[in-house]
């Protein structure tokens, strides 16, 4: 492992992801003390989410852009528009469609900033340490969240929200600062020749074709589809959250559940080296239906304080295989087709969320936000059904056996053809 250029970058997305979680929380509830209503945080959801659903026309940019420039100029970009925030309360400018606005434009910018990382990661690091890079990627992101969500909701008690959001954006400054020190060799470069506009973006379209031949071709279609069901019922639970501790008359209970789902699914993501001694496919079906069903119970249960265990645990399945399933594809992927294929995967998974947000909003304000905890928690159920029901899913390797993926896939599309 290139120990510098890879500590630079973990460090970066520490900070990020520092800044992303106390942002999300206080951004979303502020959202909701502007307006009383889920519809707007359903709307806020939507906005926030509906970027990444067409991240993979980032792909092919990614793949042929300087990557330490790209990370650098969306951290900047982030750390000025959170300074707006602020300025327009203290002025008394700000409404929730500022609000919006900007919470949109700053999601925008994540969606160059994260296919960047996952494409810079295998850049740096041995293949035999991806699994290892991926697992600290993956603690930086998931394990932020539990510190940083919880003290999100206590200072949604005892903090001005705007002026906590400005000391928070000097977060990004930090990760621009971070990002710069990377040193890196030249990327890929456009062929030689007249590169006006015409010629850059022929090539983008070819790059951008290329990448989506070669993902229809392989499982990830079928994979996706499990999370196109879970975004959309875990998002329309999610934006719902302000309103359901609102019920239960207690502002901290929103950063309480959001650090309880973050807790688990970082017990998850410290698991998934254990969990890699398993299949993908056994470890998704067995860990999905106890995850269903624990959620489920958890929006039963009349004690808040167990709930909100329940539904933490129920989460930790999810972070062991997302870090499980992205070191199958970074192994497993061309190099050189990884940032367009990475974030055409982001895109399909994401691509239910914002619908999600938006019929999640509507729910909670036309009948009771406890409906959407339900359906949650079945989701993970049904998850674990459609994969049972999938063979080559159901068969799928443990994540350094990703060449048996392989062999499945082309005696799949041989029986598909024939």
């Amino acid at each position: 492992m290139k120990q510098s250029n890879f500590w630079f970058l973990f460090s970066g997305r520490l900070f990020s992801n520092i800044g992303d979680s106390l942002y999300a929380i206080i951004a979303m509830w502020l959202t909701f003390q502007l307006t009383g209503s889920t519809v707007y945080t359903g709307i806020a959801g939507f906005l926030t989410m509906i970027p990444t659903a067409f991240q993979f026309l980032t792909g092919p940019y990614i793949d042929r852009a300087n990557l330490k420039a790209v990370l650098i100029t969306t951290q900047f970009l982030q750390f000025v528009l959170l300074l707006f925030i602020p300025t327009l309360y203290y002025f008394d400018l700000l409404t929730v469609h500022w609000l919006l606005l900007i919470m949109f434009i700053t999601s925008c910018t994540n969606e160059f900033a994260y296919p960047a990382q996952n494409a810079l990661l295998p850049r740096i690091v041995e293949k035999n340490e991806l699994m290892k890079a991926n697992s600290y990627m993956a603690f930086a992101y998931q394990g932020t969240d539990i510190l940083f969500m919880g003290i999100g909701g206590a200072l949604l008690i005892f903090t001005d929200a705007p002026l906590f959001l400005f000391m928070n954006a000097f977060l990004y400054l930090m990760t621009t600062f971070l990002f710069s020190r990377l040193k890196l060799t030249k990327t890929r470069k456009l062929p030689t020749g007249k590169k006006n506009f015409g010629t850059i973006f022929r090539a983008y379209k070819t790059d951008l074709k290329e990448g989506m031949t070669y993902a229809k071709s392989t499982l990830i279609p079928r994979i996706m589809v499990s999370g196109i069901i879970a975004n959309a019922c875990l998002m329309a639970f999610m934006v719902n959250l302000p309103s359901i501790a609102a019920q239960k008359g207690s502002d901290g209970l929103y950063g309480a559940y959001m650090a309880a789902i973050s807790v688990g699914i970082l017990l998850g993501t410290a698991s998934a080296n254990t969990l890699s001694r398993f299949k993908l496919g056994k470890t998704t079906i067995i860990g999905f239906i106890i995850c269903g069903l624990t959620w489920i119970t958890a929006s039963f249960v009349p004690s808040t304080v167990i709930s909100i265990i329940l539904t933490g645990l129920s989460m930790t399945i999810i972070g062991a295989t997302n870090v499980m399933a992205v070191a199958i594809f970074q192994r497993c992927i061309e190099e050189r087709l990884l940032g367009r294929v990475m974030s055409l995967m982001m895109s399909a998974s994401a691509i239910s969320a914002p619908l999600g947000s938006l019929l999640g909003g509507f729910i909670g304000a036309q009948f009771d936000s406890t409906y959407t905890f339900i359906g949650a928690g079945a989701s993970l159920i049904v998850i674990s059904l459609y994969w049972l029901t999938q063979p080559l899913l159901r068969e799928l390797p443990k994540p350094d056996q990703c060449e048996l993926a392989l062999d499945k896939q082309e005696d799949w599309r041989e029986k598909k053809s024939s």
